[in-house]
């Protein structure tokens, strides 16, 4: 049986440890005798599996670990082992949780660790061998299209054009694929959502739906399905789709024309309707079927509809969609993903510094910087190398500096604008909740705060530095912003209090 898939809140996880208490196995000796079977015997664990309600319940393969020791007396850490061997802690302590979920297509055969460390440096370690529920791996296009986790959420990208247009009409193949993805070359005209209401001669009904507004979105997930909502969580339709042609990516098809051979990534093929204000431009209410697949990645999408016919330079319909719902897909590209540092965010170009901690909700510092206290440009960062913990320059106080982060590997690395690399480590999304703002800031003053956590190890990212920290490295960012253009990240101690400071940073795609 598929097991339903969720998202995985460090709320929900820390909140219900109750809710699957731990059976009997754990640790009560004194410490003089501490062995292997010690430690077996009293080191329990009961493996769990996650409901679509945030619960808990045992499960014979599930990913949720929540383990306990009887009896206190010793230090106990439990690991495991990444893909290249390198220990990877995964909780500490006399009690806690944790998660083991391979990727889409790993083995569902795993192992984790146990080392008890006697109060004399006696260390004994014991393995556990479980079976945990793994994904059938997806292909590309339906990893972009719905995710790794199988569900994703798509708006319209205002982004894509300064006048805010996401619907309108083009002269057919004016040049390359990219020319149309990166510049709208070819572009006659197009409306923003809340003009589509002005549009609605090129319905089928005429009416409304709640489509036509920034905020609708529509959900695809990896069972084929498309629903419409609009803004406040009605549906509007639904449908099927599948990606009839496809090229791992690549800009392999032609335009119908056959005038540019390097045009569109392959096509998606819906139920009529099935897409967001689904209707052909002057079509009389047409709604197609199959659409030009113009770009498709983490984080955008882009669709052409031109008829069979359609000659270069003849009318030809668009879209654009972006998806901020999909952590993995946009700080990855679920392969490699450069990020550079994102001058652009404030008009002085600063990209880390110091703000008064959580001054409101995470939207007025993603969006405006609330709360900013003060900032540098990358070339400034030379004169802040007393943050640093060498105090020297590595290449990376530079505008050209930039990161990879590989989705397979887990790894990131840094590296200077001449390409090279400055440091690396292994990173992970910890928390994350479709994109959510649903996590709280540390002072607990702001409930819509964080999108969720990325854990790094520590120095892994551009100038990974604490401000007047003493160069201390923290591993876990807040997630401020996360969507296939921009990253923006904050460190706030355990403890801090709302106004007092705390470290940023600002990243775009590279």
């Amino acid at each position: 049986m598929k097991m339903k898939k969720i998202l995985f809140g460090l709320c929900a996880a820390v909140g219900l440890l109750t809710a699957c208490d731990p059976s009997v196995d754990s640790i009560s000796a004194p410490a003089s005798s501490l062995t292997n079977q010690v430690v077996e015997n009293e080191f329990s664990f009961r493996q769990c599996a996650q409901n679509e309600d945030g619960t808990f319940t045992e499960a014979a393969d599930g990913n949720f670990f929540f383990y306990n020791v009887s009896a206190p007396y010793y230090s106990v850490v439990v690991y495991n082992f990444d893909a290249d061997g390198n220990e990877n802690i995964l909780a500490n302590g006399f009690s806690g949780n944790f998660k083991i979920q391979p990727k889409r297509g790993g083995n569902p055969n795993q192992s984790f660790y146990v080392r008890a460390l006697d109060k004399d440096g006696t260390k004994v370690e014991i393995k556990k061998d479980v079976v945990v529920y793994v994904p059938t791996e997806l292909s590309s296009d339906m990893k972009f299209l719905c995710s790794a986790s199988g569900t994703k959420v798509w708006k319209w990208d205002t982004d894509f054009r300064a006048d805010g247009a996401v619907w309108g009409n083009l002269g057919y193949a004016p040049g390359d694929g990219n020319s149309f993805v990166n510049d709208g070359n070819g572009i006659w005209w197009g409306a923003k959502p809340e003009e589509l209401t002005g549009q609605l001669g090129h319905s089928d009904t005429g009416v409304a739906t709640g489509e036509e507004d920034s905020n609708a979105y529509m959900v695809l997930d990896e069972d084929g399905n498309v629903k419409c909502f609009a803004a406040d969580g009605v549906q509007i339709r639904s449908g099927k789709f599948r990606v009839t042609a496809w090229d791992n990516g690549n800009r392999s098809f032609a335009s119908i024309d056959g005038s540019q051979a390097a045009w569109s990534l392959g096509t998606l093929h819906t139920d009529a309707g099935s897409i967001l204000f689904p209707f052909k431009i002057n079509g009389g209410g047409e709604k197609p079927t199959d659409f030009e697949i113009m770009q498709l990645d983490g984080g955008n999408m882009k669709l052409i509809y031109a008829a069979p016919g359609t000659g270069s330079w003849s009318e030809a319909t668009w879209w654009a969609f972006k998806s901020e719902s999909d952590g993995e897909g946009s700080l990855t590209n679920y392969g490699e993903k450069s990020w550079t540092w994102d001058t652009e965010f404030r008009g002085d170009g600063a990209v880390w510094g110091n703000l008064g901690y959580a001054p409101g909700d995470g939207n007025s510092f993603a969006n405006d910087g609330n709360g900013i206290w003060w900032g540098a440009k990358p070339e400034e960062l030379t004169g802040q190398l007393a943050h640093s913990d060498t105090g020297v320059a590595t290449g990376e106080e530079d505008a050209g500096a930039y990161m990879t982060f590989n989705y397979d590997k887990g790894t990131v690395a840094s590296f200077a604008a001449n390409g090279t690399q400055i440091r690396s480590g292994k990173f992970e999304i910890t928390a994350w909740s479709n994109g959510a703002r649903t996590f709280p800031s540390v002072d607990g003053s702001q409930a819509a705060w964080a999108m969720g956590t990325l854990h790094t190890d520590a120095g892994s990212i551009l100038f990974p530095f604490k401000i007047n920290g003493g160069g201390e490295k923290p591993t876990d960012f807040e997630i401020m912003q996360l969507d296939g253009s921009h990253m923006k990240l904050i460190y706030a101690a355990p403890g801090t209090g709302g106004w007092s400071e705390a470290t940023w940073w600002a990243f775009k795609k590279k």
